[in-house]
């Protein structure tokens, strides 16, 4: 099993983050790269100075972030305009260059609802706008992931097989599942084959509301999901994300070592 992190995760500069995340013993990183210091306005000299110096701290970079805060389906509850449809697509082209030239094998990105009606007017322009980017980053051998959001893992699994490419997949969070009142097992095995990005985070809480928590101390069954993703063919990293508590860095580590826990 190959562990990651977040960089958020550990709240610190970049270049801090991936060099304490190395000598945790972490083998790779995500980046959010639509703000902060990795973004596609970083030069061809900073792009290869990032590269040389992840290499140098013996990392790879698993993962480029890139949720714009718009779905490719909605804008402000409304369906998002074609020129603001455009736009978003060539922003995620830009992302995917930068993930070729950083050698990060995926984006991640917010693909948001899928339209309800297929065939419709809105469903066609964002079929049509997730084949051209798939088709995109087939190219370049990377793949575009989304996050689960409102469409659940059956209804997002059919339209992803409908599409004629297979440069968009999916980024997998199981603590999304179990907020959502879902099953994270069998979300898994409702996407068998599209998960080409994993999460190892957890939560805690029921019907008054979800609080993250260490994984192992909250309702993922993590030994049952990392099965379930070994079962379905999954061989990417198992990312580690920590959005709250101050003492993330220590909580990295404690999820790392139970995670290898599980492995042996």
């Amino acid at each position: 099993m190959k562990l990651g992190v977040t960089l958020a995760s550990l709240r610190l500069n970049v270049r801090d983050a991936i060099a304490l995340a190395s000598t945790i013993g972490l083998k790779g990183f995500e980046v959010e790269a639509t703000r902060g210091e990795v973004t596609c306005e970083l030069s061809r000299t900073g792009r290869r100075d990032f590269l040389h110096y992840s290499k140098s701290c013996r990392m790879e970079i698993c993962a480029l972030s890139g949720c714009f805060g718009q779905d490719f389906g909605r804008e402000g509850g409304r369906a998002t305009p074609d020129r603001g449809l455009e736009h978003l697509f060539e922003e995620t082209k830009r992302l995917i260059d930068l993930a070729v030239d950083l050698r990060a094998p995926v984006v991640t990105t917010m693909v948001g609802r899928v339209p309800p009606v297929a065939g419709s007017r809105e469903w066609n322009l964002v079929w049509e706008g997730l084949n051209g980017l798939g088709r995109y980053a087939e190219n370049f051998e990377r793949v575009l992931t989304t996050h689960i959001g409102e469409t659940g893992p059956e209804e997002l699994s059919k339209f992803i097989t409908g599409l004629r490419t297979q440069g968009i997949r999916v980024a997998y969070d199981p603590s999304i599942m179990v907020a959502r009142g879902l099953d994270p097992v069998k979300g898994v095995k409702d996407l068998k084959g599209l998960i080409a990005h994993a999460y190892a985070r957890d939560v805690t809480g029921g019907e008054g509301g979800f609080s993250e928590t260490l994984p192992g101390e909250g309702a993922v069954p993590f030994k049952e999901y990392l099965v379930a993703l070994y079962e379905t063919g999954y061989t990417g990293y198992h990312v580690i994300k920590r959005e709250t508590r101050e003492s993330r860095i220590e909580d990295v580590s404690r999820a790392k070592e139970f995670l290898e826990r599980l492995i042996i």
